[in-house]
């Protein structure tokens, strides 16, 4: 079972590297197969919590290293 990750600035460091790539919440939404923009504004407000697999997700959607958002993740913490 996949365990949610507790990182309180994930939704602002999503939403940073989102725009970054153009992209919005629907859009990214559709790359990570969801249809409607609802889960990536939960993930963004932080009412949802992504699980290791959804970061790797994420960060394949928004064309970067996971490493560089966990990076960032650190810095922000």
């Amino acid at each position: 079972m996949e365990k949610d990750l507790e990182i309180p600035s994930f939704g602002p460091t999503l939403r940073k590297y989102r725009l970054a790539a153009g992209l919005s919440q629907e859009e990214l939404g559709a790359r990570l197969g969801y249809e409607t923009a609802n889960y990536v504004s939960c993930l963004e407000i932080g009412t949802r919590k992504p699980s290791v697999e959804l970061l790797f997700k994420i960060a394949l959607a928004l064309n970067v290293k996971p490493s560089e958002i966990i990076r960032s993740l650190e810095e922000s913490g």
